[in-house]
């Protein structure tokens, strides 16, 4: 990703504050993408997010946007994270935005629904929170791209222990089956699962899915905490396997890490699922 790198440098002070107290890195199995992602809080941190907004050229929804959410949850406790993803025309370049104050759902859906308009299918996200039997949203986000729609995802967890594994497995299909329904999907992730959460070890997943004004998106995300790079590659087959094993390790020790912080699995409506990691390294 040379642009990416070059980019870098223009992104210095707005980033590097954060970046030295906390960071991941990420990257992607199916198709080129480099990124990373930082935390902070205070007025200042939206006014240098604002700023990149701008240099990005990402549009006024999306400055808007991210100022009402920043507003909303009172500038607290805001993931940045930009990605660059690379295509035979070149490289496109996206931001996300997420925060983690864990509000209410039908507080969620009434801060979204203040800028997203009447076409964006709110209600889908509800019923997701009711498939996963929560009431309560761990991350609010949007996600921003030059000239596209805006995205808004909310990000429901899942705590997961020796007593509970089975009620979450059951959650999780059924969400699957909402919003990817494809059997050939859910029968992959289904076989896996296990070897992706532990029945021993206590943790929590984190599932999202997300809607613009171009409807739902037909797929639904699962984020799975430390998960090693050969074990995640296993979702997939053939060469795609080998490429995904050998993408996510080199993720790993780029960040000084064994295994993967979160691995992101993206069950589609059609196709294999897509991997993406995630690896901190403060």
């Amino acid at each position: 990703m040379p642009d990416a790198v070059e980019q870098m440098a223009s992104l210095e002070s707005i980033l590097l504050p954060e970046f030295e107290q906390y960071g991941e890195l990420i990257a992607a199995t199916d198709h080129p993408l480099a990124g990373l992602l930082l935390r902070g809080e205070g007025a200042g941190f939206t006014d240098r997010i604002q700023g990149l907004l701008r240099q990005w050229a990402l549009g006024e929804e999306a400055a808007f946007v991210h100022a009402h959410l920043a507003g909303a949850f009172e500038h607290k406790r805001c993931f940045l994270k930009l990605e660059w993803c690379g295509h035979a025309a070149g490289v496109d370049r996206q931001v996300a935005i997420y925060y983690r104050r864990r509000p209410k759902l039908h507080e969620a859906l009434k801060i979204l629904a203040a800028s997203t308009g009447t076409t964006v299918p709110l209600d889908d996200l509800r019923e997701l929170g009711a498939l996963l039997g929560k009431d309560t949203v761990h991350f609010v986000s949007a996600v921003m791209r030059p000239g596209q729609p805006l995205h808004y995802k909310l990000y429901f967890s899942q705590y997961v222990t020796p007593e509970s594994h089975e009620q979450v497995f059951a959650r999780l299909q059924r969400a699957i089956r909402r919003f990817a329904g494809q059997p050939a999907a859910e029968a992959r992730w289904a076989a896996y699962h296990d070897r992706l959460s532990s029945r021993q070890l206590a943790h929590t997943l984190f599932v999202s899915l997300a809607v613009s004004e171009d409807g739902t998106d037909s797929s639904l995300k699962i984020d799975y905490p430390d998960v090693a790079p050969v074990v995640a590659a296993g979702l997939l087959d053939g060469v795609r396997l080998m490429q995904a094993e050998e993408s996510l390790r080199h993720l790993c020790e780029a960040a000084g890490r064994t295994s993967l912080s979160y691995l992101g699995v993206r069950i589609q409506a059609e196709g294999d699922p897509v991997l993406k990691g995630y690896a901190d390294f403060i």
